[in-house]
């Protein structure tokens, strides 16, 4: 029987860093040292995940607020537009359409189980994921984020699967990995090339999703 399969978006699918382009032109923009800019985005990071803050517009107010700065109604618009730029244009890496066919022609359940703000339905909308998934749980919807059980649990729910038997996909940050293995699934950390290295523990470790196909779990 084909195990189901949930998986993580940002870094696991999706790339590139979503924060990367936006921080770059808002640090050109202002004229602020990186690690402040850095910080005031952080500084909303969470309410973003649980959809306490839904539009880039809210982002921008709240980064400037932690700034505290205020600048002209075009450089406001500049900012959203900017930070648009990546749910408008992020894409998906090479072996994730691959994978994700093979996945479902093999009769495999699929979840996206992921922490992201609002913003990125326009992504998942773009891309057309949602005929891969069965579930979306979503932390901006469900106000649950990774390594909360609630968020796991919506997953598990809608598909009426087992949990022993689901196969979890990440690349291991927010603690996900720590989140699926409370519950009994097998933990898979996909570590990309040239990605951030993270402590993890996980039951099996790869460099792509080709690799997912030969670890005998499936």
């Amino acid at each position: 029987m084909p195990r189901p399969v949930f998986f993580d978006l940002y870094f696991t699918l999706l790339e590139p860093d979503p924060a990367s382009p936006w921080l770059k032109n808002t640090i050109s923009l202002l004229g602020v040292e990186p690690a402040l800019v850095q910080a005031a985005s952080q500084e909303s990071f969470h309410d973003r995940m649980i959809g306490t803050i839904t539009t880039p517009g809210e982002v921008i107010d709240r980064t400037l607020a932690h700034l505290g700065r205020t600048v002209e109604p075009a450089v406001r618009d500049q900012l959203i537009a900017h930070r648009w730029e990546f749910f408008h244009t992020a894409r998906l890496f090479a072996d994730v359409l691959p994978a994700l066919d093979r996945l479902r022609a093999d009769g495999h359940r699929l979840a996206l189980v992921t922490n992201c703000s609002a913003e990125t339905s326009v992504t998942i909308e773009r891309l057309e994921l949602g005929r891969f998934f069965e579930a979306m749980a979503l932390s901006c919807d469900l106000r649950s984020a990774k390594p909360d059980p609630a968020i796991y649990q919506y997953a598990l729910d809608a598909l009426g699967v087992d949990p022993a038997e689901v196969v979890y996909v990440g690349d291991g940050d927010t603690d996900e990995h720590a989140g699926a293995a409370r519950f009994g699934m097998t933990t898979v950390l996909l570590q990309r090339p040239g990605a951030k290295v993270r402590d993890v523990q996980a039951d099996y470790v790869i460099s792509s999703l080709d690799e997912l196909f030969g670890l005998g779990i499936l």
